[in-house]
């Protein structure tokens, strides 16, 4: 990271950043109900589309289920535990992390820019809710909120970029973002805002007090 101005806003990635993720276990769920491998790189075109379309809203619940009932070699499992297993990857929180982002709030503003879909932005409020008391999620910690899935495009796409650029009127000198994952690094620092890969394995606060100073 390289900043010339303070920074002034703030937009959070997500899974891997804020909320504790493991991809490989929906993909081992997803094999074993299914009786395939269930590998992400090596999957029909037709449900690779499927998989974006879902992430960008031009699908349904009900057909983004029946794209991965087709790949089951044997007996076709049961919507509810297509649901369950397409969830198996979202772990749950750092309670800390709650705290942490008060307390930016009351610096910064503090954005979410999330690829994600119904089902896992379902299983996050009811999550939020029964373990951690919050019902109030996207108004309590952030300044606003953008899901892939409600804005009909997904990051690295530059549009998401340029779209949450223009939408909040962003000095980009004045802006971080922070993702896990390099090709949407790429993409915002294509566009002029200044970026910061988090590796899920480190202490995100940590690094906001000590690395990025922003803490």
């Amino acid at each position: 990271m390289h900043t010339n101005r303070p920074i002034e806003n703030i937009i959070f990635d997500f899974g891997g950043v804020l909320l504790d993720i493991d991809y490989q276990r929906t993909y081992d769920a997803l094999s074993t109900l299914l009786k395939v491998n269930f590998d992400v790189v090596n999957l029909p075109s037709a449900t690779q589309n499927a998989l974006a379309d879902f992430e960008t809203g031009k699908i349904n619940v009900e057909t983004f289920i029946w794209n991965l009932q087709r790949l089951a070699t044997e007996d076709v499992p049961i919507g509810q535990d297509i649901i369950k297993a397409w969830n198996a990857m979202l772990i749950g929180w750092n309670p800390a992390k709650f705290e942490f982002l008060l307390s930016l709030r009351k610096r910064y503003n503090v954005y979410l820019l999330s690829n994600t879909n119904e089902l896992h932005l379902e299983w996050v409020y009811k999550d939020l809710k029964h373990n951690h008391g919050i019902i109030d999620f996207d108004q309590t910690f952030f300044n606003k909120t953008y899901y892939s899935h409600l804005l009909g495009f997904k990051k690295p796409d530059k549009e998401i970029f340029e779209w949450v650029t223009q939408d909040l009127q962003l000095d980009i000198s004045q802006t971080i973002f922070i993702d896990d994952l390099a090709h949407n690094i790429i993409g915002a620092a294509a566009i002029g805002w200044q970026t910061y890969q988090h590796n899920p394995k480190e202490d995100l606060i940590d690094i906001f007090r000590n690395r990025l100073k922003l803490l």
